[in-house]
């Protein structure tokens, strides 16, 4: 007898969990973000032993941002970014893509040719609070760029 599969039923609560949680540390890690409205990049911090990481300003509007997160190495051959949107009305961080992904859908339907996890979309966001962990306790601001005005 064949065993009916269930249905995969995103939890929109642990998703909103976790996505309020990233929106505190992304603020403890850029803690004028909301303020900041010229593009590109915003701040960068050096982490012991990894490469540093580049927070950039991709897109502002009055309620949301969107922050591209990148670390990369030519030593070591390594990159990885992710895209997050911050939604400053709902004090919420949700990955829109990442580890070279173009837009996540919210669920894959599996089988897929990409082989995704039907959580692929949970799982980024559960992993940039990781990421975002390691770097509020072992990274150092190199540099937070502002928009200089000056008058003559």
């Amino acid at each position: 007898m064949r065993a009916i599969s269930k249905k995969y039923q995103p939890d929109l609560r642990s998703f909103m969990a976790v996505s309020a949680s990233n929106y505190a540390k992304v603020l403890k890690l850029t803690p004028n973000i909301e303020q900041h409205q010229e593009l590109g990049l915003v701040a960068e911090f050096v982490i012991d032993k990894q490469p540093s990481l580049e927070v950039s300003l991709l897109q502002a509007s009055r309620y949301t941002q969107t922050l591209a997160f990148k670390q990369s190495s030519a030593k070591l051959a390594m990159s990885r970014e992710l895209c997050v949107r911050l939604y400053h009305d709902a004090q919420l961080a949700e990955v829109l893509s990442g580890l070279h992904d173009s837009m996540l859908p919210p669920v894959y339907k599996v089988p897929n040719s990409e082989m995704r996890q039907v959580d692929e979309k949970a799982q980024l966001n559960q992993f940039l609070g990781e990421w975002l962990n390691y770097c509020l306790e072992n990274a150092l601001l190199v540099d937070q760029y502002k928009n200089h005005l000056a008058f003559l």
